[in-house]
């Protein structure tokens, strides 16, 4: 009793670490018992995680060998990204922090529209533009090529009117580039530019990293020569593009599609 007399007597900068008098503290967890806590690219890792095991516990391997994705398994994957994606935080201060619309202003709204040419001419004029200025992913549209009543419409979003389309486009992929790498004639008023996407996203937070995957947009001409609207198709399933964000080592997700060198650059 003696020796733990001498003990409590000692100043509490001399006592070791271990001592329990070092771990009370009234109305807190103690230093030495405080819980740990997971960071970010953790919390992360175990969503995906989370989200992996609950679609391996409803669905068997051999679903995941075809190549289209039965309606149930897209469901639940898509469930469950959801769910990883919700009960994470969001770092940069989540949508709100995506790209300042702003850059509407650099384009010339009110530009002469183009005039009437081929189909052939107009969809090779119209690749070189969209190769050169990056509008399918910076929004920066040229309005020339467009007719104002311009539709799109893709797997996940469709928008009203060109301005609509290039402030969502700019506000969501200004992280993003695009390379065209092929145009198809659909006579007799269609085209398709077939294009690979890579970069990151400004929502749900900015640097949500994106896939490199080939999109398919598909164009169609009114009768002034202008383009009427957009409908993009993508290679890979909505639900591969936000897993594969969190979760890019799951053995059923697409791989990457490699770099390319657009021949309209």
């Amino acid at each position: 009793s003696s020796i733990h007399s001498l003990e409590l007597r000692r100043p509490a900068a001399e006592r070791p670490a271990t001592h329990r008098l070092a771990c009370m503290s009234r109305r807190q967890h103690p230093p030495c018992e405080r819980p740990r806590t997971l960071g970010t690219t953790r919390r992360f890792k175990l969503a995906a995680v989370v989200a992996s095991l609950l679609l391996a516990s409803t669905l068997r391997a051999p679903c995941w060998a075809g190549p289209q994705a039965p309606p149930r398994r897209e469901f639940l994957v898509a469930v469950s990204a959801a769910a990883a994606t919700a009960l994470l935080p969001l770092p940069g201060g989540g949508a709100n922090a995506a790209a300042d619309p702003s850059f509407l202003d650099g384009i010339r709204w009110d530009e002469p529209k183009r005039r009437k040419t081929g189909l052939r001419e107009l969809a090779e004029d119209f690749t070189r533009a969209f190769q050169r200025s990056q509008w399918g992913v910076n929004g920066r549209v040229q309005p020339q090529f467009f007719a104002d009543a311009f539709v799109f419409k893709d797997p996940d979003v469709s928008t009203d009117g060109l301005r609509a389309y290039a402030k969502g486009t700019g506000t969501v992929l200004s992280g993003c580039r695009a390379d065209a790498v092929d145009v198809q004639l659909m006579e007799p008023d269609s085209f398709a530019i077939k294009w690979r996407i890579e970069g990151t996203a400004n929502v749900p937070f900015p640097g949500l990293f994106i896939k490199p995957y080939f999109v398919t947009s598909t164009f169609v001409v009114n009768s002034d020569g202008l383009v009427a609207s957009e409908r993009d198709s993508f290679s890979i399933p909505s639900w591969d593009i936000l897993l594969s964000a969190f979760a890019p080592w799951l053995p059923f997700l697409a791989p990457p599609e490699p770099p390319v060198l657009s021949p309209y650059a």
